[in-house]
């Protein structure tokens, strides 16, 4: 292994961003208010921007914006602005999928690094070397290619660009992305940041000459979802990733909350650095591996798989619905006193055992006594969303964990 792998987190917002930061992120990606595929997220204004690259660089980290939507004659300006604007403010690189806008932007804003998108669907060491000679310094790797594939490329290259896949998060059942769907159906272009994911929705099967009969694809109680694709997890393979020739370890998810980033981020982190330390303990440690493994199973997510690395999946669609360990309680937004102040995400009681979200792993603890921080008053249970409250902590907490406990029926 040549040198530790980056590991990069999704920042749809700036919480999230801050969290990813937290919890070990070399690097976020995040969206400008436009040209970027999530323009449902927060995304950044230029002072949020700003912001959030002064917080990022001050951890040591770097700041990817994405710019990789499908561009039109008239977008092509606006995107060069956009990257100057994020030159000027300490971005450290933008994701670009049109081969114009690259090329515009290598040439009208030079100093900035460029990396290739997913959606450009670069699979071979000749496609990189031409993005390498338009000015990219990174390519990130269509989601399809292998293992082999992958590594084949990368001894090809030889360290000449550096290249970027995807370990961790929900796949599209489109080539890298390149989705139709959301424009037929409705209008909203996915390759320009507007997509509704129809590939998640219910569909049955209706013959022609009998449209009143509909018959379900495979049969579940909430209904067949055959174009929902499984989401991806690759914490089981980290050693070969590690020694895969792969350079930055990509998470998808800028529509995600801060529990996710905390939960996902934290614990490739922690494999990450106890494979890098000690490659032979790391593989020899099935209680890491375990542990790990059960932090990834808390957040909400799809059934996981690997995606394309060990060749074509087994199962490619029918994921319906999410499912989740556990359940995101609340945000500490500050500890003072022993007591921690938290936003509430669902309602805990009085006597519950929940579990703490820190950078440092998890821990059980009892919830003794809650406060409401408005009013002083002590309660038994809140059940407002957003509610600040006070509870006894002792020194297990500081700003910026999380809790969370188990998923209660809400019926």
């Amino acid at each position: 292994m040549n040198g530790m792998p980056t590991l990069l987190a999704p920042a749809g917002g700036m919480r999230p961003l801050m969290t990813a930061l937290r919890f070990g992120a070399d690097a976020v990606y995040c969206g400008a208010k436009q040209y970027g595929l999530r323009a449902q997220a927060q995304n950044f204004d230029e002072e949020q921007l700003a912001y959030a690259v002064r917080l990022a660089h001050a951890a040591g980290a770097q700041v990817n914006l994405t710019l990789n939507i499908f561009a039109f004659d008239g977008d092509l300006p606006g995107m060069v602005r956009m990257a100057r604007t994020a030159k000027d403010v300490g971005v450290d690189a933008v994701i670009v999928s049109d081969l114009g806008a690259i090329s515009m932007i290598a040439r009208q804003v030079p100093g900035l690094d460029i990396h290739v998108s997913t959606q450009a669907n670069t699979t071979n060491s000749a496609s990189a070397r031409v993005y390498r000679d338009l000015g990219a310094s990174r390519i990130v790797l269509a989601r399809e290619m292998t293992f082999e594939q992958i590594e084949r490329m990368a001894r090809e290259l030889r360290g000449e660009i550096e290249l970027e896949s995807f370990i961790h998060g929900a796949a599209c059942m489109s080539y890298s992305g390149r989705c139709m769907l959301s424009s037929f159906l409705n209008g909203r272009s996915a390759n320009r940041g507007a997509c509704s994911q129809p590939c998640r929705w219910t569909y049955t099967l209706h013959e022609r000459t009998r449209p009143d009969e509909a018959m379900p694809v495979e049969e579940d109680a909430r209904g067949t979802a055959i174009l929902s694709s499984r989401d991806i997890c690759m914490m089981d393979h980290l050693p070969r990733l590690m020694e895969s020739g792969v350079g930055c370890f990509k998470v998808e998810g800028r529509m995600k909350t801060e529990i996710y980033i905390a939960t996902v981020i934290g614990a490739y982190r922690r494999a990450m650095d106890a494979y890098g330390r000690d490659p032979q303990a790391y593989m020899r440690d099935t209680a890491l591996h375990s542990e790990l493994r059960a932090e990834l199973d808390k957040v909400s997510h799809r059934v996981y798989d690997t995606g394309f690395y060990f060749g074509q999946p087994q199962v490619c669609g029918g994921a319906v619905g999410v499912t989740q360990a556990s359940e995101y309680m609340g945000y500490v937004l500050d500890v003072s006193g022993g007591e921690a102040l938290v936003e509430m995400k669902n309602r805990f009681f009085v006597g519950d055992e929940l579990e703490t979200v820190t950078p440092q792993g998890s821990r059980k603890m009892i919830v003794e006594d809650i406060v409401l921080d408005e009013t002083g008053e002590h309660v038994g249970v809140v059940s407002v969303p957003l509610t600040h409250v006070r509870i006894p902590c002792g020194d297990w907490l500081e700003a910026g964990d999380m809790l969370r406990g188990p998923v209660r029926n809400r019926a």
